[in-house]
């Protein structure tokens, strides 16, 4: 990736495909009873934005989702509450959240080297299809504050951000699984998404020494409660040969139907424990599913 690909990308025209850019943050501040997404989406092709903060605090679920117009080429990533700033590509970055019944503010730095899934360097999206998108993620160290009912608390914890461009049609997935895993020493990221019959998995593993891919991903034993998962086994051989089995365990979560991805389709979006079965490691990340039963 090159500097300037974390801000707003030129995108083809005239467009008769969905084409979208996402940027996603994460933060997990169990001390603090405090955790969350946050997200902004646009749909070049509809020339809409869509904002979206979706936290816990005390247990209590602070959902905010605002669609809006956005111009051709945005300067600001904010609708007004919910803001984006990249203030030394690559390394800091600032999300801050002027919501109706809480506000937060989290100063994010970089704990490991960009993974760059290996897509165009030029900025441009590969060759036109589904699925054709540029894509990087990041760990991160975070610490800011979080004010609500007039009292201010500290947030001081690890999270995950990633950042996408290209079209991006997802009518036709029938399910994904994807795993953003923080431990003190390194993150561990796996993904799988299946269309049909067809699956394809992929991640990284990010250290001090660097980045490693992860090239085959299977899951294994997942539980449900009243049709919401609560637990899964994912396994991640990477490009080393090493194998990574990691168990899930929910805490928290939130339920999301996405309407405009299809109807039928849902997200689970579980915050987890995580253990990696081999060596007993503990982490916490996020497990998202997403399922639909539309197709």
């Amino acid at each position: 990736m090159e500097p300037h690909d974390e801000f707003v990308h030129e995108y083809p025209k005239p467009l008769d495909s969905p084409w979208k850019e996402n940027w996603y943050f994460n933060f997990i501040d169990r001390k603090n009873q405090a955790w969350g997404i946050n997200h902004i989406s646009l749909t070049r092709h509809e020339g809409k934005g869509r904002f979206t903060a979706f936290h816990v605090v005390d247990d209590q679920i602070l959902m905010y989702s605002n669609l809006i117009a956005v111009e051709d080429h945005p300067q600001e990533l904010t609708d007004g509450r919910l803001k984006f700033e990249f203030l030394e590509p690559e390394r800091k970055f600032r999300v801050t959240f002027n919501g109706p019944q809480h506000r937060v503010e989290l100063n994010c730095q970089a704990r490991f080297a960009v993974f760059d899934y290996g897509s165009s360097r030029s900025g441009k999206p590969r060759k036109k299809g589904a699925m054709s998108i540029n894509h990087y993620e990041q760990a991160l160290s975070i610490n800011g504050t979080l004010e609500m009912e007039g009292k201010s608390r500290p947030v001081e914890c690890l999270g995950h951000r990633d950042h996408s461009w290209g079209y991006r049609d997802e009518s036709k997935v029938t399910g994904w699984n994807w795993i953003a895993v923080q431990m003190p020493d390194k993150t561990i990221n796996m993904s799988r998404v299946v269309v049909g019959e067809a699956f394809m998995g992929t991640g990284f593993v990010s250290r001090a020494d660097g980045n490693v891919r992860i090239v085959k991903v299977s899951v294994e034993e997942t539980k449900f409660d009243n049709g919401v998962p609560q637990s899964s086994i994912f396994v991640g051989e990477d490009e080393q040969g090493k194998v990574w089995r990691l168990k899930s365990e929910k805490f928290s979560g939130l339920f999301l139907p996405m309407r405009e991805k299809g109807d039928g389709v849902v997200v689970h979006e579980n915050f987890a424990e995580y253990t990696n079965l081999e060596t007993g490691e503990r982490g916490v990340g996020i497990d998202e599913y997403l399922i639909n039963s539309g197709i």
